[in-house]
């Protein structure tokens, strides 16, 4: 102990002063005290941000879902007003048809109608012939009537159809307006979830480095008090152990210096009395030597006292640092902990529409699919099939922007095709939490789904439950 005192003396003479460092080691175990308190408030704040974040997740989820049925909806009207309109241009045929033949009918029956009887009886033809006409005419009139009753049905059927078409027209504006409200609450939830996220990561971090610093601050101030006490307490032994053999030589040299006046016969009892007292003053410095050595070792079983006493207090500083550093890590990082073998069929489809290919179908250049392509409406809403953290989210080359989600027993979820990623790479994800949204001016939007499987592509349809609309690929 004694030699790294006297290694470390360069150093020790640049420490400042012992009171000064003591007087900062109380001020950080102060501080130290009030930051772990501190510490104890932000992981109560982090519970209730837990908490919140789950209730905000659960509400994404709400909406994510909402969103997609509100598309579903908007695609069926959109598929009946087409209906209605195919409706609409087979009525305008017909009745443009039976127009033409009514006008050709009513023009011929106003013709005879100016005619006057006599001009009949006076035409050139048979009486035979001019009976027939008659009777043929007369059989016209109910015929006539009845088509003039048809058409006014027919007429009436198309105002009935246009009003239809009206109404649709006002529901699919209803329902596009619905939608609209619904992404613009996703995007207000998602902002909210990331701000509460950043705020809670930051102030929890924070809190950690400033746990840490105190505690290395503290230990560096203990092990410094600790040398310099050993330091002074040595040159204490030394200063006393040099001060007692001054005196101890002027002493001496006083006595015989005092013999050497006195006389001649004086002068042996003088060097005997000078011998004595030398022997006394080597028996009262043997004294003060293992009276040091006592000292040197209480003082050093003190230090080591101190050192072990700081030793322990910065282990229990660095558990505390390192449980706080597990609690927040586990508070950010919880997830519901299924397996994923366990939601096989039960996943939803990431996105509401007309599946166009399927995994395992050749394409135009002889290409073997690995995953599907799914024709989605212009802004859909992009849902996580399932559990998982995000593994990778930004602009790859081939895909365009790509998310990847990894889940439990060596399975990734691939989605590509997107315009917007609404998360983060580390973020967990539960099942049908919103990550993205479709392109709104692209002619047909298409989202790519790919599931693997310890890096191997599996087919995914079996793994995702079955749509209320079946759609052929």
């Amino acid at each position: 102990m004694l030699a790294a005192v006297l290694a470390a003396g360069p150093v020790l003479a640049q420490a400042p002063d012992p009171a000064t460092a003591d007087r900062r080691l109380h001020e950080l175990e102060d501080q130290l005290k009030r930051s772990r308190a501190e510490h104890e408030e932000i992981k109560r704040k982090a519970r209730a941000i837990t908490d919140e974040l789950g209730q905000i997740r659960t509400d994404m989820v709400n909406a994510a879902r909402a969103a997609q049925e509100s598309e579903e909806i908007l695609s069926e009207l959109e598929t009946q007003l087409e209906d209605l309109k195919s409706l609409e241009g087979d009525k305008g045929e017909t009745l443009r048809r039976r127009s033409q033949q009514m006008t050709g009918v009513l023009t011929a029956l106003q013709r005879l109608a100016w005619r006057p009887t006599e001009a009949l009886l006076a035409q050139p033809q048979t009486p035979a012939d001019t009976v027939r006409s008659a009777i043929l005419l007369r059989a016209a009139v109910p015929q006539i009537e009845r088509s003039a009753q048809d058409l006014k049905g027919e007429i009436d059927m198309m105002a009935r159809v246009r009003a239809d078409i009206v109404q649709q027209k006002k529901r699919i504006a209803t329902t596009a307006a619905r939608l609209e409200g619904e992404h613009n609450r996703l995007k207000d939830l998602w902002l909210r979830k990331s701000s509460l996220q950043t705020a809670t990561l930051a102030e929890s971090d924070a809190a950690e480095q400033r746990l840490r610093n105190l505690a290395s601050e503290a230990e560096d101030l203990r092990d410094l008090l600790t040398r310099l006490e050993e330091e002074r307490k040595r040159r204490e032994a030394e200063a006393a152990a040099k001060v007692a053999a001054e005196k101890a030589a002027r002493e001496a040299e006083i006595k015989a210096q005092k013999a050497a006046r006195e006389a001649e016969l004086a002068a042996q009892k003088a060097a005997r009395e000078a011998e004595l007292a030398a022997q006394r003053a080597e028996k009262e410095r043997k004294v003060r030597e293992m009276a040091a050595a006592q000292t040197a070792r209480e003082a050093e079983l003190a230090a080591q006292k101190t050192a072990k006493e700081a030793e322990i207090m910065a282990q229990k500083a660095a558990r505390d640092v390192e449980k706080a550093a597990r609690e927040v890590a586990a508070s950010r990082t919880a997830s519901t902990g299924r397996s994923f073998s366990q939601g096989q069929g039960q996943m939803p489809f990431p996105a509401r529409g007309r599946i166009i290919t399927r995994y395992g179908q050749t394409n135009d250049v002889g290409v073997v699919n690995k995953g599907l392509e799914i024709a989605t409406r212009k802004g859909a809403q992009v849902i996580a099939p399932f559990d998982g953290q995000v593994a990778f989210a930004g602009p790859f080359r081939g895909y365009g922007l790509l998310l990847i989600i990894e889940h439990s027993e060596g399975y990734h979820t691939l989605l590509a095709g997107m315009a917007r990623i609404d998360a983060t790479v580390g973020q967990r994800l539960t099942s049908g939490e919103p990550v993205g949204i479709m392109a709104q001016d692209e002619a047909k939007p298409m989202l790519y789904v790919e599931l693997r499987r310890n890096g191997q592509p599996v087919n995914p349809l079996p793994w995702l439950t079955a749509q209320k609309r079946k759609v052929s690929g």
